[in-house]
């Protein structure tokens, strides 16, 4: 049976889980490039090394990982053919926290007492998926998987302080914050922290292989939008911002949105 094509999933992280939850699929093996975790299983399929890809017939590649700028010409290195490999769409490869209303209002409200703890000039301002939910939506997007802000600069350690002090389990990563908000009933969100220089006149925005410009004064002079009862913060002008992220349709939920449809420019 090596001759037969087999179905492959590349990311044996909680994106790969996630998506075998989401969609009740399950491939004949999943790779990952972290040799720690080649031999053990995930749902009674082997975790295997990605050089099978270049020992066994491929069906199908789906990368469920969110690091498909590395992933993707990683497999395409090993001669495996463009149309055989598949992006997960990103709603796919994390849990949906937002599914449930009860999460939604008790995320606002949580949200609400960690800018309350923030000055005006040092608040957290919504932006990618999370401020499409609020602007579009006027709510979380159910599908969502977690939550994108930024921040002025000069709050950084502030605010890792605060997230300390709520115990959202803050840590550095690069220039960001990566932390982790927690419901009552356990559930987990974990949300990201982007810093802009107040003092610049241009924020360069980038993520995965895109890239956006923007004016500074879109996040530091944001508007607020009610949600559930809340203030929150989203950039001014909200269509513009959304339509340079989203393309023209960011108005029409989309929940296979995939990491290669955004609208920003290719990073070089």
């Amino acid at each position: 049976m090596k001759n037969k094509e087999i179905v492959v999933f590349f990311g044996a992280a909680g994106g790969g889980r996630a998506y075998c939850q989401h969609t009740g699929e399950l491939p004949d093996f999943f790779i990952d490039n972290d040799s720690k975790k080649w031999g053990s299983f995930i749902n009674g399929k082997e975790i295997c090394s990605p050089d099978i890809l270049s020992s066994r017939a491929i069906k199908k590649v789906v990368i469920t990982s969110g690091y498909v700028k590395d992933i993707y010409p990683q497999i395409l290195s090993y001669g495996i053919d463009e149309e055989k490999v598949s992006p997960a769409p990103k709603a796919l490869l994390g849990l949906h926290p937002f599914s449930s209303e009860e999460n939604r209002k008790e995320t606002a409200e949580k949200l609400d007492k960690l800018m309350l703890a923030l000055k005006d000039d040092k608040s957290l301002v919504s932006v990618g998926g999370t401020a499409l939910g609020f602007v579009r939506d006027g709510d979380f997007i159910t599908w969502d998987i977690d939550m994108d802000f930024f921040a002025p600069l000069h709050a950084k350690d502030e605010i890792f302080s605060i997230l300390e002090k709520f115990k959202y389990l803050p840590e550095y990563e690069q220039e960001s914050i990566k932390a982790t908000l927690f419901l009552d009933n356990g559930m987990s969100i974990p949300f990201s922290i982007d810093f802009f220089d107040v003092s610049s006149e241009i924020y360069i925005d980038r993520f995965e292989d895109y890239s956006w410009k923007w004016p500074t004064t879109m996040f530091s002079k944001c508007v607020k939008i009610e949600i559930h009862g809340k203030q929150m913060n989203v950039p001014s002008p909200p269509a513009e911002y959304l339509s340079k992220i989203y393309g023209e349709t960011w108005s029409t939920p989309n929940p296979d949105f995939g990491y290669s449809d955004y609208a920003g420019e290719i990073s070089s």
